[in-house]
């Protein structure tokens, strides 16, 4: 075909020979070119399994809700993946890689994010252009600068006792019923006769800024009912309630990180604040029930 093409150039006399074996070595340069960046995108594939979460003194329960890994390599993005999934890296030779963890906030499945708190795992991958797999296991903790204005798992004490509805009925109580992680959890109670409860902490907490700076709830739950997680801020017109975000009811235990960020700057207190939970009865002829939360970690820089 190519000598064809040469025979044709020529008889139309449009170019002489010389031009016609430049334009063929031209051509031929050009197809091997081509040839060897189809060879490069052999790639390699990592292979990324579920996460370890280092146990890290003063930080709490290591029960962490990762869904999403951010991966970079040779400090680029190349994709956000689910655990356990394999993503295909086109290069060669050593590289470094590091992954983000990634999660939910507000329970919402669209808002998913790097959550800043813990940090990157990290290493180096030998990409060989060969087809071949590596595994890559990450390990996630809390930054040193991550920080806790508390840690309640509800084995020792129960620092839920503020009740700020208008029953006096409705309590928050530990108990043996059901935990996420060892004997005992906060159970919220609510039926058709006391259909609201909503309880805080005896104290309000100032130790982080209202600069903008992350402020995270971290809990774990299992209701009966919907409910709403916020703060409340002690200004000295009063305090002042606003929910962050809700999630519905569940009958197995998961994982919450609810994004405070927002309502910490605009409120701008002084006098601190502290998280609320207020979960409702539907009313009519439904069972009472409970809210039942464990592992509450208020985080921030």
């Amino acid at each position: 075909m190519i000598l064809n093409f040469i025979l044709l150039r020529f008889q139309k006399g449009m170019r002489s020979l010389k031009q016609e074996l430049k334009i063929f070595t031209i051509f031929i340069f050009i197809w091997m070119m081509g040839c060897k960046g189809e060879e490069s995108l052999i790639p390699t594939y990592l292979k990324v399994h579920p996460a370890k979460m280092n146990i890290i003194p003063g930080t709490g329960t290591i029960h962490q809700n990762i869904e999403d890994y951010w991966l970079y390599v040779d400090h680029k993005l190349i994709g956000v993946i689910p655990s356990g999934n394999t993503i295909p890296v086109v290069g060669n030779g050593e590289k470094d890689w590091s992954i983000q963890p990634g999660i939910r906030v507000n329970g919402l499945r669209d808002e998913a994010h790097i959550y800043s708190f813990l940090q990157p795992s990290s290493g180096t991958v030998s990409l060989c252009e060969c087809g071949d797999t590596v595994h890559i296991y990450p390990e996630f903790e809390y930054k040193p600068t991550a920080l806790f204005s508390f840690i309640e798992d509800f084995e020792n004490s129960n620092r839920f006792t503020e009740d700020l509805d208008e029953y006096p009925l409705t309590t928050g109580v530990t108990q043996l019923i059901t935990a996420a992680e060892g004997k005992y959890s906060l159970a919220m109670n609510v039926s058709a006769d006391l259909p609201t409860n909503s309880m805080s902490t005896q104290d309000f907490y100032n130790d982080f800024k209202s600069d903008g700076r992350d402020v995270f709830l971290e809990f774990e739950y299992k209701s009966d009912f919907p409910f709403l997680v916020g703060i409340q801020a002690h200004l000295s017109s009063g305090n002042f309630t606003e929910y962050a975000a809700g999630a519905y009811a569940s009958q197995v235990w998961k994982k919450m990180y609810v994004n405070l960020t927002d309502l910490v700057v605009a409120s701008q207190s002084t006098g601190g604040y502290r998280p609320v939970f207020t979960v409702t009865h539907p009313g009519g002829t439904i069972d009472a029930g409970n809210l039942y939360i464990d592992n509450i970690k208020l985080v921030h820089y």
